[in-house]
């Protein structure tokens, strides 16, 4: 299934200029009378129409650049137009869509040339990414600035993948590779990060474990806990009811010692009031008076001293009574300190005895605890090891899958190689440039001048490749902007663009870009030679735009 491009129509909107150029289904070579007339933007205008980003110089970016491509596929003449990055698309004459992003013309692209190329992003997750279109167009294609360099590539804006997905893309073009080999290829190496992670995963609680293990008593693990807890529970109502007794006591002897304080208060003024009663000796005069009590009569001075004998004696008699209820009071309060001492040095020894129970119970409770962790820790490090496994096994499975694509990548590769080492020869390589085993896509580091003529080798290796072992997959036309790069010698030259006018190892569409070749290709049957003969550095011109401009119009209102 062949694509081939009919024609390519360029257009300065700003301007009003255009540029139009046919091309036959076989061999073009596009050339000039001299340089800077527009051959290279021609070339990458080609597939920058299909989608790909292409290395425009500043005086193209800068255009507001319409381009379409009329073209044939599977016998339908397709138009697609580009401006900017929105696209339009017609099949034999009508609409068949407008895609205002490359990422929705992606879409489309799989769809009408069967093909989708999924490969892995460099980011950590390892994304499957659809390719942008210019992975379809990579093995096609060489650019006059950067696709002869060995390990650069003609398109820009590659970077989403690393070099070894850049080389599959190619398989996907032979039939080596498809969208299950990425996906399987994914899985695996998931499954090799999921049991990278499981094994450092397990590493730590091993660690954990060893030193769980290591603070573990067994004979920890022996209490009777029914016991423990009742003889806690018990020591834990003997001491409250303790508290209790001490509380009582200490109420009782603060009580009593408060009556002994006011008691010997009490005491102290009575002493000093008897002080002051007792008679002083001196004399009394004599007097006659009547007794209150009984009516007799005294004299003055006995019934005064009568009055202070009853009252002395009377406050005598208080403080004697004072003085033994002192006594008690002492006699009390020293036997409620000893009670109390006795209950505090009681209260101690319960709550010495219930501390070392706690402890006790504590380091059970502990050693359960940790216990229960060596449990749950030894459960999850199984389960790690139940799940690598698992991922273990999976990862076989995916071996076995992966090595018919191994298998299949391999055949590949011989023919390709095989290719390759007779095109060397046919283009004057040393055989010494070659290595024993090299894929489609890889970068071949040779000296000097050799290496454009080892790039067209690899071109034509692959498609010649394509046509043995994927006939029925779609091929593009071979696009090469000046071949003679490295200032190659004018014999050389003339061999690759005759190989490349006569090549007949495949029936893809060819177009030379070239300033040199023109005598060559016209001593060759069936190669159209279009030549540019424009003024320098101006390849549009208005006319072009008069003779298209419904065309341009009906398409442009499209956008």
């Amino acid at each position: 299934m062949n694509l081939i491009i009919r024609a390519i129509t360029m257009v300065d909107l700003k301007n009003k200029e255009a540029k139009r150029v046919f091309f036959s289904s076989g061999k073009n070579l596009l050339t000039s009378i001299r340089n800077h007339l527009g051959k290279s933007v021609i070339m990458k205008s080609l597939y920058y129409t299909l989608g790909a980003e292409v290395y425009y110089s500043a005086p193209i970016k800068r255009l507001n650049l319409l381009t379409y491509i009329d073209f044939i596929l599977k016998n339908h003449d397709y138009r697609i137009a580009r401006l900017k990055n929105s696209f339009v698309i017609y099949c034999d004459n009508n609409l068949l869509g407008v895609y205002p992003s490359v990422g929705t013309f992606e879409d489309k692209l799989c769809q009408l040339f069967e093909l989708e190329i999924n490969l892995v992003g460099k980011d950590e997750s390892g994304t499957i990414v659809k390719c942008p279109p210019a992975f379809y167009y990579m093995p096609y294609y060489i650019d006059q600035e950067n696709g002869w360099s060995p390990h650069s590539f003609s398109f820009d804006k590659l970077t989403q993948f690393d070099m070894p997905q850049r080389k599959n893309s190619y398989f996907f073009h032979l039939g080596a590779l498809d969208a299950n080999y990425v996906e399987v290829s994914k899985r695996q190496k998931t499954n090799e990060r999921q049991i990278s992670a499981l094994e450092k995963d397990n590493e730590k609680y091993l660690t954990v474990i060893e030193t769980l293990q290591a603070g573990l008593d067994d004979t920890q693990m022996s209490f009777d806990t029914n016991s423990l807890e009742a003889a806690i529970a018990r020591r834990q109502a003997e001491t409250k009811k303790l508290l209790a007794e001490i509380t009582r006591i200490r109420t009782d002897l603060v009580e009593t010692e408060d009556e002994l304080v006011q008691l010997t208060h009490d005491k102290e003024i009575l002493t000093k009031y008897i002080k002051k009663k007792i008679p002083e000796p001196k004399t009394i005069e004599d007097e006659v008076i009547e007794c209150p009590r009984c009516g007799m009569m005294f004299q003055h001075s006995l019934a005064h001293r009568l009055e202070k004998a009853y009252l002395i004696e009377s406050l005598h008699d208080d403080y004697t009574s004072l003085t033994e209820k002192q006594g008690q009071l002492e006699r009390k309060i020293n036997k409620l300190k000893l009670k109390f001492n006795s209950k505090q040095s009681m209260l101690l020894d319960y709550e010495k005895s219930l501390s070392a129970d706690r402890e006790v119970y504590s380091t059970y409770v502990k050693s359960k605890a940790t216990a229960q962790l060596l449990k749950e820790y030894h459960e999850h490090v199984g389960d790690n090891c139940a799940e690598i496994e698992r991922l273990r096994k999976d990862n076989g499975e995916i071996r076995n899958l992966l090595q018919e694509y191994t298998s299949e990548k391999k055949t590949v590769n011989s023919s390709y190689t095989s290719n390759l080492s007779n095109l060397f020869s046919n283009l004057d390589i040393p055989p010494d440039q070659i290595e024993d085993e090299i894929e489609p896509g890889s970068s071949l580091v040779v000296s000097g001048a050799y290496g454009p003529r080892c790039k067209i080798a690899q071109m034509l290796a692959f498609v010649q490749t394509k046509r043995a072992v994927a006939p029925d997959m779609i091929t593009f036309p071979l696009v090469i902007d000046s071949p003679n790069a490295l200032e190659q010698d004018s014999e050389h030259l003339d061999s690759v663009i005759r190989m490349l006018l006569t090549w007949d190892k495949t029936d893809n569409q060819i177009i030379v870009a070239s300033i040199q070749g023109k005598d060559t290709a016209k001593a060759i049957p069936d190669v159209k030679i279009i030549t540019l003969d424009n003024p320098q550095n101006h390849l549009f011109n208005s006319d072009e735009y008069i003779k298209y401009e419904a065309e341009i119009s009906e398409i442009f209102t499209q956008f």
